[in-house]
């Protein structure tokens, strides 16, 4: 009787990851390899390089374990937070780098945001990939769009009316994605 209860606490987690299906997996393996690689570009010294980066690696890893593991959990913001905080503590940051580590955010949180919205045995078929990668185009767009608003902003000095507009435009952006009643 003893055996049992120290085996089953184990036993079922594990019969519980074989429900998984292929495309769970590959959703999540591409949401953990987008926040590698963003990491990665954040802390170009290496992931374990000092105290500091040690700490900022194993938490943000242990944040996306819990994220690969329920995709729909609200703690995977913190790992963007964390490779966020990472480069803004940063002196210097290249364009390119910056770039590269946005990218990898949007790979990390577009595979976790599948991941989300199907059932751990859920499938998708080949059209619902061509529907996905077809959401994922404007997505793009925008970000590019946004990067070119961004650079050619960089060398201005804003007021603090542009707080107003930034709102607005948040608004704007709400407004434009939310769901619609059918």
């Amino acid at each position: 009787m003893a055996l049992r209860t120290l085996i089953d606490p184990i036993a079922e987690p594990l019969l519980s990851l074989r429900q998984v299906s292929g495309t769970q997996w590959t959703l999540r393996l591409a949401g953990i390899a987008g926040m590698v690689l963003a990491l990665m570009g954040a802390l170009p010294q290496g992931l374990f390089a000092s105290f500091m980066t040690v700490l900022l690696t194993l938490a943000a890893g242990a944040v996306t374990l819990i994220q690969a593991l329920r995709p729909d959990t609200g703690i995977g913001v913190l790992g963007p937070l964390l490779v966020i905080a990472a480069l803004a503590i940063q002196a210097e940051l290249s364009l390119l780098r910056a770039a590269a580590v946005g990218l990898a955010l949007l790979l990390s949180h577009a595979g976790f945001a599948l991941a989300a919205t199907l059932p751990a045995h859920g499938r998708f078929e080949l059209s619902a990939w061509r529907l996905v990668l077809r959401g994922l185009l404007p997505v793009v767009a925008l970000t590019a769009v946004g990067a070119v608003v961004v650079l050619a902003a960089a060398g201005t000095t804003l007021g603090p009316w542009m707080i107003v507009l930034g709102v607005l435009a948040v608004i704007g952006l709400l407004v434009a994605l939310m769901p619609r009643p059918r």
